[in-house]
């Protein structure tokens, strides 16, 4: 039986909390595979150590000194193991980098150092095997991870009776050369290992106690969400809520393997478990809020649209064209709309409106910004009937005006456009409407 674990950097940002990591590990004989992040803050104005490297390479692009910056690195790093009081080894892999920095370096490759480097801090300090990623992650020329080969590099390479730890965030391609996930990728790198090892469990190891119902920083002392299914979570994830990488979920999604979000300064803690499915006696109409500002609304009018073969799909090529996802499509009789980030629009603004209007042939294209976008997620609201009634209702009583409604078929989702200045309100107004409610 094998659990694998993922600790994120604040996890690994200094002795104390590696101490914190290996009562963990050494607490439950199964966590025998270990995934880190690189070493993170230490307090609020402390540097992650990742935007030191990355800080280092534009320096060095552009003639600048980094020599300090690179200092900075080496004190965490040789800091973590002299109060550890591990055998100095760290010394040599921080003279052989900045010796490639002073030369000439490959920024995927310098900036995965942070992994690597925590990693072997970290594997020596448990006792367990260093497992490079860039032998077992492998990607394919698309830059996706190369299931069928990583699958045979990871069975040539670790036992089942191996305790191993694996830098997160970044693989190679078949000759070698390492590549960077996007930020977070070392959720990514602990769900796939957790797939292909047939893991029990995926542990994900922060700095707090599993996923909140809504964000703190609007709603006061919001709950803890003790159970979530695979589905909601993406929408969290998608939607803006800061859980965990989005493309983190399917690989264990795939083999029914639970993800647990839990605390490394407060392991006791239940924290949040992800599944499948979920059957808790408990049901509560909302599972979360969550939401992004900054949208705009396209709207095109077309008379006699609804007799009109293809334009919806026209406007979708012109996005396409321009590489602008569409988050949703409201359509009328006459009419539909375009919902889209307003940073993603703004470049070709003109371009897109233009566009827009010849190849539709539209009577007008108006656009409105400063759009929030807010989900309301959870899987009992098929079972509630009155939801949208309350919702609506709620929100009237503040003066909000929603701008756009939308329901997925599953009735898993919930999503309303609103002002930007609006959106604080709205969630506050939705949690403390629905929180609480034990009726289903």
């Amino acid at each position: 039986m094998i659990k694998v674990t993922k600790f994120g950097g604040s996890s690994v940002a200094n002795a104390t909390q590696f101490k914190k990591v290996k009562n963990i590990i050494d607490s439950d004989p199964t966590r025998t595979v270990v995934v880190t992040s690189a070493s993170g803050k230490e307090q609020s104005d402390d540097h992650k150590m990742t935007d030191l490297l990355y800080l280092c390479y534009e320096h060095k692009r552009y003639g600048m000194p980094f020599d300090d910056l690179f200092q900075m690195i080496r004190d965490k790093l040789t800091r973590i193991e002299d109060e550890l009081d591990l055998e100095s080894t760290i010394s040599e892999d921080l003279d052989f980098l900045y010796q490639k920095l002073s030369d000439s370096i490959d920024i995927d490759y310098l900036v995965s150092r942070g992994e690597y480097l925590t990693a072997k801090l970290l594997s020596n300090y448990l006792g367990f095997k260093f497992v490079d990623a860039k032998d077992i992650i492998i990607f394919k020329p698309n830059g996706q991870i190369d299931e069928k080969r990583s699958c045979k590099a990871i069975q040539n390479l670790i036992k089942e009776s191996d305790k191993i730890v694996v830098p997160g965030f970044y693989g190679a391609y078949p000759d070698k050369s390492i590549h960077l996930m996007s930020r977070g990728g070392s959720d990514i790198t602990g769900s796939f290992l957790a797939n292909v090892m047939d893991a029990v469990c995926y542990e994900n190891w922060t700095d707090v106690s599993g996923i909140l119902k809504a964000d703190p920083r609007i709603v006061n002392n919001p709950k803890q969400i003790e159970t979530i299914t695979y589905e909601e979570l993406r929408e969290l994830a998608y939607m803006g809520a800061n859980v965990i990488h989005e493309e983190a979920v399917n690989p264990v999604r795939q083999k029914g393997i639970p993800i647990h979000i839990l605390n490394t300064n407060d392991p006791q803690n239940r924290g949040t478990v992800i599944t499948a499915e979920d059957e808790q006696e408990k049901r509560q109409a909302i599972t979360g809020i969550t939401g992004k500002k900054d949208f705009s609304i396209i709207t095109v009018v077309k008379s006699h649209m609804s007799n009109d073969f293809g334009t919806i799909r026209k406007a979708l090529e012109c996005m396409e064209k321009y590489r602008i996802i569409v988050e949703h499509i409201p359509t009328g009789v006459d009419s539909f709309s375009l919902v889209v980030e307003t940073a993603k629009l703004k470049p070709f603004y003109y371009e897109v409106i233009s566009d827009l209007k010849a190849s539709t042939q539209a009577d007008k294209v108006s656009v409105i910004h400063d759009f929030a976008l807010i989900a309301i997620v959870s899987r009992f609201m098929k079972n509630k009937t009155g939801m949208s009634g309350r919702l609506f209702s709620a929100l009237g009583e503040q003066q909000i005006n929603i701008s756009l409604i939308s329901q997925t078929s599953d009735e898993l989702t919930i999503i309303i456009g609103v002002k930007n200045e609006d959106y604080n309100t709205t969630i506050q107004t939705i949690y403390y409407e629905f929180e609480g409610d034990d009726s289903l």
